[in-house]
């Protein structure tokens, strides 16, 4: 019996090894991200225009919309000062592993979503990218988060799962990114015309600046 199971875990590495490298075209240019001051990956910017509802508005269909992407279990609104036209909530989303016969939960990624507002603008930042891993459990076989096994997202090396880090970091870029768009489609008012070229996508920038606005 002993001998069966080395030989799948065997079988399972390899077969994790040759799915990552069939894929491997995807993530071969590494994931280039913007970084605060701190070295921190950041998706931040300002977004200005006539298509831009009033701040009371704004506020409502940004609460609306930090509401919409809140699906993990522990994901929440930490901050909401409609004085100072600010809302932050935490976020989080599960990781897999793949393989050719097989995923599993390697782990989960949290961050968080800043929206500040002001009249004709509003200013969004995600930020503080963590991954917790998560190992099975032998009684009733689950995946649990294992305490202490944080790694922040900056991080582009993961000894022994390398593809599927790789692979987290690509797939968090285009996910943030999406969500950005939707965000940007979503905060205007149905009232209000939809100006072309208002809305246009992030600007690459070696350092994002993350006081002034």
């Amino acid at each position: 019996m002993k001998h069966l199971i080395l030989l799948f875990i065997i079988f399972s590495t390899c077969c994790e090894a040759q799915w990552y490298a069939f894929k491997k075209k995807k993530y071969e240019s590494k994931t280039v991200f913007q970084k605060d001051e701190n070295g921190k990956i950041i998706f931040l910017d300002v977004v200005a225009g006539d298509s831009i509802p009033g701040r009371d508005l704004l506020w409502e269909n940004a609460k609306i919309w930090l509401k919409s992407i809140l699906n993990e279990k522990g994901d929440k609104i930490t901050e909401e000062q409609f004085l100072y036209g600010t809302i932050e909530a935490s976020v989080s989303y599960l990781v897999y592993i793949e393989s050719m016969v097989s995923k599993y939960p390697h782990g989960k990624i949290s961050y968080k979503v800043a929206i500040e507002v002001k009249e004709k603008k509003y200013r969004y930042s995600f930020s503080d990218f963590v991954f917790q891993e998560y190992q099975q459990d032998k009684k009733d076989m689950k995946y649990y988060p294992v305490a202490g096994r944080y790694k922040p997202l900056e991080n582009e090396k993961f000894g022994g799962y390398q593809g599927a880090w790789e692979s987290h970091r690509f797939n968090l870029k285009k996910k943030i990114e999406e969500q950005i768009k939707y965000l940007k489609s979503e905060i205007k008012s149905k009232k209000s015309p939809k100006v072309d070229g208002v809305l246009d996508s992030i600007q690459m920038k070696p350092v994002i600046k993350t006081k002034d606005w």
